[in-house]
């Protein structure tokens, strides 16, 4: 079986990452419309049978990158905010996030460019929003902040949608 292609004996976790930073790229650079997962699935170093595996639809792939985007970016924050005040450490958040976003070129088109992008996942941007601005007033939280939840959370929201 001459062409036949070696199988692949990476764990699903390794491919799933190696997946999604195929499709980081094949979105950033073509867009979701454009995207194509036979691109994703060779940038990976997978069959497209094991990336429909992992991600049945460009849609969950896309909710995948999204997730995996935004962790990243949580992480990225709340390690940029450590150890400062609270209002040095909205400023630091605020200053932070703006940043990734211009400076990412996937995030820049995740959050600015791509209208695809933008109508498949309108119906999670409010879970988006709640969940970013969690995450972040948790880290406000942690910085000392004092104000009560609710007035916490409200201000965390307000920046997490500047942003």
């Amino acid at each position: 079986m001459a062409g036949r292609k070696a199988r692949v004996t990476a764990p699903p976790h390794e491919q799933e990452a190696s997946i999604l930073r195929a499709a980081a790229v094949e979105f950033t650079e073509t867009g979701v419309r454009q995207a194509n997962m036979d691109t994703i699935a060779a940038g990976a170093g997978v069959s497209r049978s094991t990336l429909y595996r992992r991600f049945p639809s460009k849609d969950n792939l896309l909710v995948a990158l999204a997730n995996a985007t935004f962790e990243r970016g949580m992480g990225e924050i709340e390690n940029a905010v450590r150890g400062l005040t609270p209002a040095d450490a909205m400023v630091e958040a605020f200053s932070h996030g703006a940043q990734m976003v211009s400076n990412d070129p996937l995030l820049r088109r995740m959050v600015l460019e791509d209208n695809e992008i933008r109508g498949l996942t309108a119906s999670l941007s409010g879970l988006f929003i709640d969940m970013v601005t969690a995450r972040v007033a948790g880290t406000m939280r942690e910085s000392g902040a004092t104000m009560p939840d609710d007035d916490l959370r409200r201000a965390m929201e307000i920046s997490v949608r500047l942003v």
